[in-house]
């Protein structure tokens, strides 16, 4: 199975006066729930009245308590771990996974819409549900909608594209996982986490984004193939060429690290680092096609 996207209902609008800051440092009011995690247990009856134990655990194929201690000896009295806490939570409305058994467990779970089983210990309402991605267009929370289409664009984009977002979002030192999976897990929480102005960020299609962004993501990317460093040379920055450092410009260590890639990205926009950055990114294009 691929990702799949769960929203909360609009009976989980939140009533309390909640804010977030948005683009521009206006505060709106959040109307869905920060966070919301179905529980972990629960005695839930199937259509024939048979009592069940569903119970999530991320280290099992099952969400019956009863198949996870027959076919893969899950003790009862296993403690959770806070993996299994984490995979549940929906964060500002929504939660996207691509975990099957996650999955499995909250579409059985009885406050799912649609789900087959029902509970005595928790209300019979629905609060959340699978979302039918043919009907995007009829989610009424605006802040809903843009996370999942953040989500989509992210799930969408190639490997590539991951790793330049995550640059671009978290700076030219942020190491990129080489797998597409751990990005979007890492842009997926991001994208949790976030926002408006992060959501944006993410959106942001590439027409959009600026020269500065671009130099950032260039840094980052040759520092990711350590052909570019800030350290190899104490009070230089260097660049590698064979197996030797080159020193291609003086940057005093007592700059913080984040201040001496500022003002080497800003050197590079500049006429003067112009021939620099063509250099260096004709070495990335180099290393690339090896």
């Amino acid at each position: 199975m691929g990702y799949k996207t769960y929203v909360l209902l609009d009976n989980m609008d939140s009533g309390a006066p909640i804010y977030q800051q948005v683009a521009g440092g206006q505060r709106v009011q959040v109307k869905k729930m920060p966070r919301y995690r179905p529980y972990l247990q629960l005695t839930v009856q199937d259509k024939d009245g048979v009592n069940h134990q569903l119970r999530y655990k991320a280290n099992s194929n099952y969400i019956f308590q009863h198949e996870q201690l027959e076919k893969e000896k899950i003790d009862a009295n296993a403690k959770w771990t806070q993996q299994d806490y984490n995979d549940l939570v929906f964060k500002n409305g929504t939660l996207v996974t691509n975990k099957v058994v996650a999955q499995k467990f909250l579409e059985a779970y009885p406050e799912c819409e649609g789900s087959e089983y029902t509970s005595t210990d928790i209300s019979g309402q629905p609060k959340y549900k699978l979302l039918d991605e043919s009907k995007e267009s009829k989610i009424k929370n605006d802040d809903v909608r843009k996370r999942v289409k953040a989500a989509n664009k992210v799930l969408e984009d190639s490997l590539e594209q991951n790793q330049e977002m995550l640059i671009r979002l978290n700076g030219s030192y942020f190491e990129t996982p080489t797998e597409k999976s751990e990005c979007e897990n890492l842009l997926l929480e991001f994208i949790d986490d976030a926002e408006e102005a992060g959501l944006d960020a993410v959106l942001k299609e590439d027409k959009e984004v600026t020269i500065d962004e671009k130099t950032t993501v260039l840094v980052g990317k040759l520092i990711n193939a350590k052909l570019l460093s800030f350290d190899a040379v104490q009070g230089k920055i260097s660049k590698k060429k064979g197996t030797k450092w080159i020193e291609i410009r003086d940057m005093a260590d007592s700059y913080s690290l984040d201040e001496r890639m500022r003002l080497f990205s800003d050197f590079l926009n500049t006429d003067d680092g112009k021939p620099l950055k063509n250099d260096l990114e004709k070495d990335l294009k180099t290393f690339e096609k090896k």
